[in-house]
């Protein structure tokens, strides 16, 4: 009795076994890279070009606060004899006032340049799914794995769309 239990538990597993490699040899499945799309989509090319213009900008009216803070302690260093202790109480004061503004300007610009970045880079992913949603669609592909942090090291037959997602956002085929 219990042979014909193990021979008919063994038979099933076998069959179980069989239909789920018959089913996954139907499945096709493709790769997308959505960080290397939008380093090289045109739209992201021109947002990181805006994005390090207004850096370099930005950068610059930091480092003239920056000049201008170091000549006022120079100043203050060689005017510190003929300085009252009251006077020289003051333009430290101003000194450290001065300071505190250049570390808030600064990290204020860098909020400001992460969140334009943030929103940029999502408005571009949005559309990127978009665009993957339609090329699976049309290539009949079942599955569409993301791999742009190289999470899948290894996939027999799985196909890279990464270039025919960069190539029709370039075109435009998404909805706005």
């Amino acid at each position: 009795m219990t042979k014909k239990i193990i021979i008919s538990l063994v038979v099933t597993l076998a069959l179980v076994v069989g239909f789920i490699n018959v089913s996954y040899a139907n499945e096709k499945i493709a790769l997308v890279s959505l960080q290397q799309a939008l380093n090289e989509v045109n739209e992201g090319k021109k947002a990181k070009q805006g994005l390090q213009k207004e850096y370099e900008t930005k950068k610059k009216k930091i480092d003239e606060m920056k000049t201008d803070l170091e000549s006022m302690s120079q100043d203050l260093e060689k005017q510190q004899m003929v300085l009252s202790a009251e006077a020289m109480n003051q333009k430290r004061k101003e000194l450290q006032t001065k300071f505190m503004d250049l570390q808030n300007k600064a990290a204020t610009f860098e909020r400001e340049l992460k969140n334009k970045e943030a929103q940029s880079a999502q408005k571009i992913l949005n559309y990127l799914r978009q665009i993957v949603v339609s090329v699976a669609q049309t290539g009949g592909y079942t599955l569409v794995l993301e791999n742009s942090a190289e999470t899948v090291l290894y996939s027999k037959g799985a196909e890279d769309i990464t270039k025919t997602v960069i190539a029709e956002y370039n075109k435009g085929n998404y909805k706005k």
